[in-house]
Parts: structure tokens; sequence; C-alpha cells
């Protein structure tokens, strides 16, 4: 019995040494022009089980090659969450809830396109339980 315990220790400590890492590695950005750097860390959000509401406080970090109007947009949306003015190191603390991954982007008031790109990627550490085939049970 002291062998299971010992083990499934070390798998849980390793398990949960894995999910650290790879929530707290920032991702670079998705970007049309190499002198805009854009930044979310953590990029990743972990929910208990598939389908749950993940919450999760993002840092964005960006920084504009010129000066100019520019905001932090949610992408699919639009939602604006900041705007500035100038050319700079920026940053911007963002309480991230969703059941999705989310792309945001960094944008100027005179392009359509964005200048950069990054995602806040959902995952789970259970997926939905499946359900049983017939409504019986038996007990």
């Amino acid at each position: 019995m002291k062998k299971f315990n010992v083990s499934f220790a070390f798998l849980s400590a390793l398990f949960h040494s894995a999910i650290c890492v790879a929530i707290l590695t920032p991702i670079s950005a998705f970007s049309q022009d190499n002198t805009i750097a854009f930044t979310a860390t953590p990029e990743r959000c972990v929910a208990l089980h598939k389908g749950q509401i993940c919450y999760q406080d993002v840092l964005f970090r960006w920084q504009t090659p010129s000066k100019g109007d520019y905001c932090l947009v949610m992408s699919k949306s639009g939602r604006q969450l900041t705007c500035w003015n100038g050319a700079s190191l920026q940053e911007y603390h963002y309480s991230f809830e969703g059941d999705k991954t989310t792309s945001f982007s960094l944008i100027t008031d005179d392009k359509a396109d964005p200048l950069a790109r990054v995602k806040v990627v959902v995952t789970w550490v259970y997926k939905a339980p499946k359900q049983s085939q017939s409504g019986w049970r038996l007990f």
C-alpha cells in the first residue's frame, strides 16, 4: 500500500508542476509587424470540467513602434478593453471569464486589420462526464 501512496503523490506532483509550467509560460502574439510585441500571461485558463466558466487574471503587455491611437480589443466581439495614445510599453490587467478560447487584438483607428493577436486558451482537467446509454440504473 505504501508504494501506491508514494507513486500517486509523485504523479500528482508531476501533473501539477506540468500545469503550472503550461499556465505561467507567456505566449508571443501573431503579428504582421516584427516591431510590435504583444503577450498574454498566462495564456492558458484551466477549468475543472469541460463547459465550466474559467476565471483567470491575465496580464497583457505590448509595445507599439510609433505614436498613434491604439486599442486592445476582444477579436470576435470587437469590445474595447482599453485604448491609449502613443508609442511605449504598456500593460493591462484583465479578469478573464470564459468557457471558450478567446482571441485578443491590438488595433489602430486607421487600419481595419489587427496589428497583433494573442489567444487565451481554455482547457479542462476533466472532460464532461459520459451519459449512460440507457435511462435505467441498477443498484
